[in-house]
């Protein structure tokens, strides 16, 4: 194992270290449809939600419908054993259908006392391509810089941050080379703690013995397992089209803007592409296959996440145009216990 892979396992062990020795009071936040801009405010401590794969979940269960993804009922069973307490409020994207509902409920059993911990906040995205979305969702950003005490200059600072690291990654991802494991896990990393000062010393090194390269798209997965059931096949994963990627940052905010508000909230709505965006899903995947050599697709999508299953008829369209082989994986467990590697190791193998 690698340097690099050794802190980013120990950031991934210890997903709320920052937080809890955050001294002037850390934000946490659920779902990625929230601008970096804002969550990159040099001076505070932004965190998103751990999750956990393994975990019994009996007290979440008692509130959460099997609906919910795996991830909510491990968030919901942390927060009420506690484990969020470093938090002073908590930011819930209404960018996605899970995750604003998991606003509503922690407001309900906040309410009646079932759980406590930090206060829960909503940043209310409006997708619909249209003017008016883009006046409210402006509006909400304002609102939220409000409630967390962000003033217009710290944005502006903020955006100037993050605009570095989304440079890093879009540079990193252009040279992408060796394992696609090392890039989730980068990735994840990135949302529990710093990762800049490991992007300078990022290793140069190729995908050595690698048979073809994958892209992996759908649900964003809980951890490296489906990156690394490719490598263990011979191949090696080098785009992710999912809200969990590489890109996950967007374009380049400018912080010159008359209006820095704006400027990050527009820039995130007009680029957004996920669950509940409004870009169409073949052209996006097809535009990320002209942009890199890729020798096969797979698509993979959790039993929750049925809005993307609409998706995949084009997908898999856009696919087999540019003459690469897919393997569909639709209504799949979110722990990826239910022999999806096992159809990728077949799946991949039989491409040689």
């Amino acid at each position: 194992m690698s340097a690099i892979e050794s802190k980013l396992d120990d950031i991934l062990a210890h997903p709320l270290r920052a937080a809890w020795n955050c001294e002037g009071g850390a934000w946490g936040y659920v779902g990625l449809h929230i601008p970096a801009d804002l969550l990159g405010v040099p001076g505070r401590v932004s965190c998103h939600l751990p999750w956990r794969k393994q975990v019994s979940t009996p007290t979440a269960a008692q509130w959460l419908e099997p609906g919910f993804p795996g991830w909510a009922f491990s968030m919901v069973e942390d927060w009420a054993q506690g484990r969020f307490n470093c938090f002073e409020q908590v930011v819930f994207s209404r960018g996605e259908d899970a995750v604003h509902r998991l606003y509503y409920y922690i407001c309900e059993l906040q309410r009646r006392g079932q759980v406590g911990g930090p206060k829960p906040l909503v940043f209310d995205i409006a997708k619909i391509p249209r003017e008016s979305s883009r006046r409210h969702t402006a509006a909400a950003l304002r609102k939220l810089m409000q409630d967390l005490a962000v003033s217009q200059e710290q944005l502006v600072s903020g955006i100037q941050r993050t605009n570095s690291l989304r440079e890093a990654f879009s540079g990193l991802q252009r040279r992408r080379a060796g394992p696609g494991r090392l890039y989730e896990k980068l990735v994840r990393a990135s949302l529990f703690d710093e990762v800049g000062g490991l992007l300078e010393s990022w290793p140069s090194q190729e995908a050595k013995d690698a048979i073809g390269t994958v892209m992996l798209a759908g649900s964003a997965p809980p951890d490296d397992t489906l990156h690394t059931a490719v490598e263990s096949a011979g191949w090696t994963v080098v785009e992710e089209v999912y809200d969990r990627s590489m890109s996950r940052l967007r374009a380049v905010v400018d912080p010159a803007a008359t209006d820095p508000v704006s400027a990050a909230a527009l820039g995130w709505l007009d680029q957004e592409d996920g669950k509940r965006g409004f870009l169409d899903p073949a052209q996006s995947i097809a535009m990320r296959v002209r942009g890199r050599k890729v020798d096969a697709a797979i698509l993979w999508l959790m039993r929750e996440d049925e809005s993307l299953a609409w998706r995949v008829p084009s997908q898999q369209a856009a696919l087999a145009a540019a003459g690469i082989p897919a393997l569909v994986l639709t209504a799949r467990s979110w722990n990826v216990d239910d022999g999806a590697t096992d159809e990728i190791h077949r799946f991949l193998r039989g491409l040689r």
